[in-house]
C-alpha cells in the first residue's frame, strides 16, 4: 500500500447531547494533557468524550494501512470500528509510527493504538493490551535474486527492521550477526529492499504476504512462529476502556463478526494459540489445528 499523509476518519454513531459536544470542545483545548473528563458523559476517561483518539499506521498491511483516498483501513482498523460502533463511540485516526503510537499513549496523546502490535514484556511496562486479536509469525523477506533460505544465511548481511517493532527485538535472536538497518516504516524498508540497499527485511508473516502480493520480485526466505500475540494497546490508566474493548471483542468472536473480519484479510487458518485464547473460534474455523 502506498504511503499516505496523516489522515483521520470518524466512524459509528454518536449518541451524546449538545452539552457533551460542548464539553468535548473544552477537552480538545487541553489536547496532549492526557486527562479526559471522567463521569457519566465519559465513562472510559477518553481524551475527548465520545471519541476514541486512535494512533494507526499507513503501511502495515493487512493490519493497518491507508487506502488511496487516505482513509485508514485494515483488519485492526475494522475491529476498532466495529468495537466503537457497539460502544456508541466515534474514532479519530491519526497516522504515526510504531514508536510514535506507543509514546503517544504514555504521553496522553492517544486513547488507543489500532495497528498490529506484538505484545511484549517490555511494552507491557508502559501500556496495556487488549486480548489477542491475531497470532503471527516472523519472516525474512528478501528478493527472488537471493538464494538464501534460512535465518542464519543472513548473518553478516544488511537486514532491515522497523524501529520499535517486535521484530527489532527478534532480530538479534533470529539473525545474531546481522547488520541491522532501522527504518521508521515498513514501506521505507521494502523500498530499500527492492532497490538493493538492504539484503532482507525482518517482518511479520501477514505483512510479508501482502508485500509479496504487491511486488513480484519479493519472496519469503524463512519463517518461524512467535511467542506472543498481536493486539491493540491502551494507556495503563484506561482500565474501564480496556475492559469495554475486551468485552466487545469477545462479543464479536461469539457472534461470528470476528471470524468474518479475519477471513476478509487472511487466507490462512488461525494459529492454535489464538484458538486457545478464543475457544469459540474452533467451531468457526473447523480446519484449524
Amino acid at each position: 500500500m502506498p504511503i499516505a499523509p496523516l489522515s483521520s476518519r470518524s466512524v459509528a454513531r454518536p449518541r451524546h447531547s449538545l452539552l457533551v459536544i460542548a464539553l468535548s470542545g473544552l477537552v480538545l483545548a487541553g489536547c496532549g494533557s492526557g486527562t479526559g473528563t471522567s463521569g457519566d458523559d465519559n465513562p472510559y476517561d477518553l481524551i475527548e468524550a465520545g471519541t476514541i483518539r486512535s494512533a494507526t499506521q499507513t503501511g502495515q498491511p493487512p493490519f493497518a494501512y491507508a487506502e488511496d483516498s487516505g482513509k485508514s483501513a485494515g483488519f485492526i482498523v475494522d475491529v476498532t470500528d466495529e468495537a466503537a460502533k457497539r460502544l456508541g463511540l466515534m474514532v479519530d485516526y491519526k497516522a504515526t509510527t510504531v514508536t510514535g503510537s506507543l509514546t503517544g499513549l504514555t504521553a496522553g496523546q492517544f486513547d488507543l493504538a489500532s495497528s498490529g502490535l506484538g505484545v511484549t514484556a517490555e511494552r507491557q511496562k508502559s501500556v496495556s493490551f487488549t486480548k489477542p486479536l491475531f497470532w503471527s509469525t516472523v519472516v525474512v523477506l528478501t528478493t527472488k535474486s537471493s538464494k538464501i533460505s534460512t535465518f542464519d544465511g543472513f548473518n553478516d548481511k544488511r537486514v532491515g527492521v522497523v524501529t520499535g517493532s517486535s521484530q527489532e527485538a527478534q532480530l538479534p535472536v533470529k539473525i545474531p550477526k546481522a547488520d541491522p538497518v532501522r527504518f521508521q516504516t515498513q514501506n521505507a524498508a521494502v523500498s530499500q529492499l527492492l532497490n538493493g540497499q538492504i539484503d532482507a527485511f525482518l517482518v511479520g508473516g501477514p505483512d510479508a504476504t501482502e508485500f509479496m502480493k504487491q511486488y513480484s520480485g519479493l519472496r519469503q526466505a524463512a519463517s518461524a512462529p512467535v511467542d506472543h500475540p498481536t493486539s491493540m494497546a491502551v494507556p495503563k490508566n484506561h482500565t474501564a476502556f480496556l475492559k469495554a474493548l475486551d468485552n466487545e471483542i469477545a462479543s464479536m468472536v461469539k457472534d461470528g463478526t470476528y471470524a468474518n473480519l479475519y477471513r476478509k484479510y487472511f487466507s490462512t487458518q488461525p494459529e492454535p494459540e489464538l484458538i486457545a485464547a478464543w475457544p469459540a473460534l474452533a467451531a468457526q474455523f473447523p480446519g484449524a489445528k
